[in-house]
């Protein structure tokens, strides 16, 4: 399946991966080495949990957006 990623975190980057139909959002993250304590995720702008597939909703090519979260102590 091939998805397409765009990572928000100061710059855009967009990315186009080949990933295997039954992929979920958390191997998506490793694959990219992000780790998924700083990100949210977001399919179609909807927030998606870490364990869901992205092939949940049928879709050929879903549009996922990460955003990372920046904290401040």
């Amino acid at each position: 399946m091939r998805v397409n990623v765009q990572i928000l975190a100061g710059t855009g980057d967009e990315r186009i991966l080949e990933v295997a139909d039954d992929a979920t959002y958390e191997l998506l993250l490793g694959l990219l080495g992000i780790n998924p304590e700083e990100v949210i995720v977001l399919r179609n702008g909807q927030p998606v949990p870490e364990d869901e597939r992205l092939s949940e909703h049928g879709e050929a090519c879903p549009a996922i957006t990460i955003i990372r979260i920046v904290s401040s102590g």
